[in-house]
């Protein structure tokens, strides 16, 4: 079916209505999240909805969030450095409806430093505040030193029913990434996607809602103890192809579920709808682009409903905003190791036309479209890794010095072949990347489902 055949069925978002839905976000959430496809949510006996969920570590705060289940609940949370004997109760207690977040923006903590935190809760009769969900995270930190990272891309959550391949799959892949105990996880992209997520501008937020939650519920091992950092994928309901006001309903979902440094948390700066932002940890300056938002088509009535967000290969774009923020964030940056972080190139340069045209091809697109600008940029500033996803295979090629390297993929089960993508080597596995930094070197492994390790590599500083 052609998107000019959908369209006529589709109202358009206007302004008011577009307010009007965001104002409810809450109540669009609770009717999601009460409907009959949470298969694998917590019991109503459990308080929490979804587990705490880690965001935005600067050097002195941190940005917690937590969905309360089907009662009104009222809940505090407290703070001590890791091994500390006294918990710091961290502002007045919340109250908070069913289904609604609780939020906790963490402040005066110092820099590099471990800390523990636990929530506290009380629903209905009961009396007194009492623990419910505890986990730790590191503060972030400044100048040479060394710690761990680890790298997701591609699960599609809200694609896959409950208990299927898919799902356990990544069930598997992040209670192995889980046992890294890193500092914070990168998140490259289709992290999420429901049914007309790419193909349709979505007019309401239920199927946004589901698949947001779900993707929380099944991360929630790892984002207890790890703060989230994510990037814009295709199917996130935010393409350029749809109307403005389309893409920012789905925004509020992705802000509210998936909360991202915007263009205050970091010296950096960004995007204040949070689809692009940069931040340094340690003596590493990583770059989160969004490559979906500013690609807009020439023709969107007549792109297919599979597989065309662009009609032609130089459509792809991150936008001359976003562009003029890479050029200067690079230009003013003074760590030893530079990673961009996008979901694809682009570009693309793929073993057939449509997978081409859909930016696929990883390194061997380093030339074409908008990704020659960008590389060009990345070697005049001397960027060591591009990391990307999409492709759904682990991949590591290099041009000009620069490693564009994509880990694999933690639960999509599509695995896409030399005659898709055009790669000459590539691991088909599942599993995830495993990012080692010190002040000597940054060492990238492909560790696959089962533990074992595919492939390393390191990088130098400049």
């Amino acid at each position: 079916m052609m998107a000019s055949e959908n369209k006529k069925t589709l109202p358009r978002l206007t302004r008011r209505s577009f307010l009007r839905t965001s104002a409810v976000l809450t109540a669009s959430v609770a009717a999601a999240l009460s409907s009959e496809d949470r298969a694998a949510s917590p019991p109503a006996t459990e308080p929490l909805y979804l587990p705490p969920f880690l965001a935005r570590p600067t050097e002195k705060s941190i940005f917690i969030s937590a969905l309360n289940h089907s009662q009104p609940a009222e809940a505090a949370l407290e703070v001590r450095r890791e091994s500390g004997r006294d918990w710091e109760p961290r502002g007045p207690a919340q109250k908070a409806a069913p289904y609604t977040f609780f939020n906790w923006e963490v402040g005066d903590l110092v820099a590099a430093t471990r800390y523990e935190y636990r929530v506290l809760m009380k629903r209905g009769s009961e009396e007194s505040l009492q623990p419910v969900a505890n986990g730790a995270f590191t503060t972030q930190r400044k100048g040479p030193s060394s710690y761990r990272a680890v790298l997701i891309t591609d699960p599609h959550t809200g694609t896959f029913a409950e208990t299927s391949s898919p799902v356990q799959t990544l069930d598997k892949v992040i209670a192995n990434v889980a046992r890294e105990n890193a500092e914070f996880a990168l998140a490259l992209g289709d992290n999420v996607a429901w049914a007309g997520s790419r193909e349709w501008a979505q007019t309401d937020t239920r199927g946004a809602v589901s698949a947001y939650a779900m993707y929380r519920r099944h991360i929630g091992p790892l984002t207890l103890n790890c703060p989230h950092f994510g990037i814009i994928g295709n199917w996130a309901g935010e393409s350029g192809k749809f109307p403005e006001e389309n893409i920012r309903l789905v925004s509020e979902v992705r802000k509210a579920f998936l909360p991202n440094p915007n263009q205050s948390t970091y010296p950096q700066g960004g995007s204040e709808r949070e689809d692009y932002y940069a931040f340094s940890w340690g003596d590493v300056l990583y770059v989160m682009l969004n490559i979906q938002t500013y690609s807009k088509p020439s023709k969107p009535d007549e792109l297919p409903s599979l597989m065309a967000d662009v009609n032609k290969l130089d459509e792809w774009t991150i936008g001359e905003a976003q562009m003029k923020w890479l050029e200067k964030t690079l230009q003013n940056a003074t760590e030893r190791f530079r990673f961009v972080c996008m979901h694809h190139p682009a570009g693309g340069n793929a073993g057939d036309q449509p997978n081409t045209l859909y930016g696929r091809g990883g390194a061997r697109a380093w030339n074409t479209g908008e990704q020659r600008r960008i590389h060009d940029l990345m070697k005049k500033h001397q960027v060591q890794i591009f990391f990307y996803g999409h492709d759904h295979v682990f991949v590591d090629d290099v041009v000009d010095g620069i490693h564009y390297t994509l880990p694999g993929s933690c639960g999509a089960p599509w695995k896409f072949t030399r005659e898709e993508t055009g790669y000459e080597r590539f691991w088909p596995d599942s599993g995830h990347a495993r990012l080692d930094v010190s002040p000597e070197k940054a060492t990238i492994t492909f560790i696959n489902m089962e533990g074992r390790e595919l492939h390393q590599f390191s990088v130098l500083p400049v």
